[in-house]
């Protein structure tokens, strides 16, 4: 009788652990005790956008179970892309719902989780003055996002190309229907919907670069550990996997490289 008691209690404690949050013991260290301020951008759909009034797209998603594993609740601010990793520096925000190229420069400024994607760019341009390839563009004019990684990896692979830069993809696009600018290159999944939205448009050649990740500062190992065991979970438990197809253009597949990041985590059909 006593021995069942006693292995009752043990089955107890065990189950409550299984069931508690993924985040350590310890109190993280936020802006505001058990909540994760979360600096999110209003436009860059299907990644984080604004709908109906509310944060939504494939990294506030994430960042929504990543938070929920760690036992906190969320709220989220907007933010320029620019403006991102020096506010997540300074402790404007805790993190941020963006996979952020992750480049020597960056992580002279900020720490960064495990990866939660790796960079595919595309380029898009006008079907009446179209740029198949990045080499086309010599001597040419494309849009990318002020802040962007893909400036400094542009002039990296195409140094003949001139840039321009642009607060948004809203404005890149206008001014490349317009005629301002003969090509854009940003992310596939963002090009795939400027294609879609505007039928003059036609999306080309694809780069892919380095890992995308999540930032947090510098001085918080603790919530930085959290957000990587939290992201862990959700790959290995298939809530990655259902929210990138959700979110991404039917045929687009995770990079094989997240499947060496997160051994076990489970292939969608085709991959």
């Amino acid at each position: 009788m006593v021995w069942t008691r006693i292995f009752a209690a043990w089955a107890l404690v065990l189950a409550a652990c299984l069931q508690a949050p993924v985040a350590g013991a310890g109190p993280l260290e936020l802006n505001s005790p058990g909540v994760l301020k979360v600096a999110y951008r209003t436009d860059d759909k299907p990644v984080s956008f604004l709908q109906d009034g509310k944060p939504t797209g494939f990294m506030v998603q994430l960042m929504n179970t990543v938070a929920s594993r760690m036992g906190l609740k969320v709220t989220y601010v907007s933010t320029t892309f620019a403006a991102m990793l020096p506010a997540v520096r300074n402790h404007q925000y805790d993190t941020a719902a963006f996979g952020v190229l992750v480049t020597p420069q960056r992580e002279a400024v900020v720490n960064f989780t495990t990866p939660v994607g790796y960079g595919q760019a595309q380029l898009v341009s006008r079907k009446n003055a179209p740029l198949a390839t990045l080499e086309d563009a010599a001597g040419k004019t494309v849009a990318i996002t002020t802040g962007s990684a893909l400036i400094p990896l542009l002039q990296k692979i195409a140094p003949k190309v001139s840039i321009k830069e642009f607060p948004n993809i809203a404005s890149s696009t206008n001014a490349l229907v317009a005629g301002q600018v003969d090509g854009l290159f940003t992310g596939n999944a963002t090009a795939a919907r400027v294609a879609a939205q505007h039928p003059e448009l036609t999306a080309t050649q694809t780069v892919e670069s380095d890992a995308n990740a999540i930032p947090v500062a510098r001085d918080r190992p603790e919530l930085l550990a959290a957000m990587d065991k939290a992201l862990a979970a959700a790959m290995a438990d298939g809530t990655y996997s259902r929210l990138f197809a959700k979110w991404n253009p039917p045929g687009m597949r995770i990079p094989q490289r997240m499947f060496a990041d997160y051994p076990g985590m489970p292939r969608p059909a085709g991959q």
